[in-house]
Parts: structure tokens; C-alpha cells; sequence
């Protein structure tokens, strides 16, 4: 049977390719793993994502009755959101 277990994980900043290679060779002595730095991405304007935050937990329910009391139609609020277009 496979074992499987979490290992617990430590981020170690270094300033030089070499600290990074010896982490390396002291992994072979000892049981833990150096893995590879993850390469930043750099995003143009035009790639990255909306600031949309709202969408992720979205609420339905807060919308509850926001017609209420309110003298508007299906009709009228389909003719305002197609601006005149059907």
C-alpha cells in the first residue's frame, strides 16, 4: 500500500543560484524536496482579468424585490435595455 501523507511546507528566500543548488544537495541526504521557483508571469493590459469579485459567491437572493412599488412593465424594461432595437 502506497503511503500517502501531507508533508508540511517551508518557503526559503534566497538571493543566489548557488543557495538554491545546495538546498538541492542537502535534499539527497535528507527527506524533503526543493522544488523549482515558479516562474512570475508578466500580463499585459489587454490578458489580464476583470476585477470581478462579486461573481465568485454570487447572491441571488439580494435581488429579492427590487421591483417592488415600482410602476414599470416586462415591456418597459425590455424596450429600455434593447434601446429601441428588438
Amino acid at each position: 500500500m502506497k503511503n500517502t501523507y501531507c508533508m508540511a511546507e517551508v518557503i526559503i528566500k534566497y538571493k543566489s543560484a548557488k543557495t538554491l543548488e545546495a538546498l538541492k544537495d542537502i535534499a539527497k541526504y535528507f527527506d524533503f524536496v526543493v522544488e523549482k521557483p515558479l516562474a512570475k508571469k508578466k500580463h499585459s493590459k489587454s490578458s489580464s482579468p476583470l476585477p470581478i469579485t462579486f461573481a465568485t459567491n454570487p447572491d441571488v437572493t439580494a435581488l429579492a424585490g427590487i421591483w417592488k412599488d415600482k410602476n414599470i412593465t416586462l415591456a418597459d424594461l425590455r424596450k429600455n435595455a434593447w434601446g429601441g432595437r428588438s
